[in-house]
Formats: structure tokens, sequence, C-alpha cells
């Protein structure tokens, strides 16, 4: 090898070396954010499913209390239906739609403690 060549090979490492150093801190930049998603995912699928599991136990605790069925079970069960769409929607990575429908569902399951359908 020629003095030239040697000098070649050394000023073409350092490039390869930044090159591979920078691509590290992409590849952190993108795992973080898939584990972020998959939190965020998690977490709205989880709140969902909560309130639709409350929605469906409190239907049951008054029905148990020999309370007259009406519209506020429609709306009790309602709610907790449309709570459980979030869990699929948050599955499906619509995050922002699950939370959403989260709370479309507990509002319209707390429509069933007004005085109008009690």
């Amino acid at each position: 090898m020629t003095y030239g060549s040697e000098l070649d090979e050394r000023l073409k490492a350092p490039k390869t070396l930044k090159t591979r150093f920078q691509g590290q801190g992409r590849q952190r930049l993108v795992t973080d954010r898939r584990r972020a998603a998959r939190q965020a995912r998690r977490v709205a699928a989880g709140v969902s499913g909560l309130v639709a599991l409350v929605a469906v136990v409190v239907t049951g605790v008054r029905l148990g209390q020999d309370s007259t069925a009406g519209v506020w079970t429609v709306l009790y069960l309602a709610g907790g239906v449309v709570s459980g769409c979030g869990v699929l929607l948050a599955r499906f990575g619509r995050t922002r739609w699950a939370f959403a429908a989260m709370c479309v569902g507990a509002g319209i399951a707390t429509l069933g403690d007004g005085p109008m359908f009690g």
C-alpha cells in the first residue's frame, strides 16, 4: 500500500463512524416513539374498558335492587357499548377516537342518573 491510500482509508473511517453514530440516535428515537404509542394504546384501551365495565356493573346493581327498568337502563348500557368501542379503537391505534368514545360513553351513562330518567 502506498501512503496516499492509507491516508484515504483513515479519512473514510471517521465518516462511516459518524454516520453510524447518527443512525443510533435515530433508531433510539424510533424505538421511543413506538414504546410511547404502545403505552398510549394500552392506557386508552384500559380506561375505556374500565368505563364500560363500570356502566355494566352499575346497571346490574341497580336492577338487583328491584329498581324498575326504564330509560336509565338503556342509557347505561349504551354508554357501556360506546365505551367498549373505545377499546377496539385503541387496539387499532386510534387513541384519540378511543378517548372521544370513552368520554361520550361516560357522558351517556351519566345521563342515566339524571332526574328525568331516575
